[in-house]
């Protein structure tokens, strides 16, 4: 990951900056309808932390730089040549941290030891991993909102999507 942003960091264009992805949620969550796994109390919860999390994570004044926008495990694919990152359409600008949190809830989502996950972090390094909390609930919050949006087509991402909500709400999510 530190690679992918030095990299990416000379990046010479614009790029949209991480609170487009806020504002995709916000679109995600008013298409969004009330159901027997996801209530409207839910779709409210999620849209006032959506608005909560916004200061510290989508107009955070952490230092911006291009970043991959949806960092997480299945986005690397292993090579010859060794690990290689793809999927790269929701390039963006904003902290490095997002992108962190990105790879540490998909390596939770996958099961990975805290051992692991203290690892990732450690090879990372700062500046970077400091602070992330806002950031790992930004990225809770993105997963429910999309496993919602996508269980209109899919009920069994409507269930996951439900399940991810009660257990963040818990604060067990990862």
């Amino acid at each position: 990951m530190r690679e992918l942003h030095a990299a990416l960091a000379d990046f010479p264009g614009d790029l949209a900056p991480l609170s487009e992805i806020r504002d995709w949620l916000e679109r995600l969550l008013a298409e969004l309808r009330p159901s027997p796994l996801l209530t409207q109390r839910d779709i409210d919860w999620l849209r006032f932390k959506l608005a909560a999390l916004t200061p510290a994570v989508f107009e955070s004044s952490l230092p911006a730089q291009p970043l991959h926008g949806d960092a997480s495990i299945s986005n690397l694919l292993r090579t010859e040549s060794g690990l290689v990152w793809n999927d790269l359409e929701d390039v963006c600008a904003g902290p490095v941290a997002w992108d962190i949190c990105g790879l540490v809830t998909s390596a939770e989502a996958r099961g990975q030891s805290t051992t692991f996950i203290d690892e990732l972090l450690a090879g990372y390094g700062d500046p970077g991993v400091e602070d992330l909390e806002a950031f790992l609930e930004a990225h809770a919050l993105y997963e429910v909102v999309w496993q919602a949006f996508e269980g209109r087509r899919r009920p069994r991402a409507m269930k996951r999507a439900a399940a991810s909500l009660a257990l963040w709400r818990e604060g067990r999510a990862g």
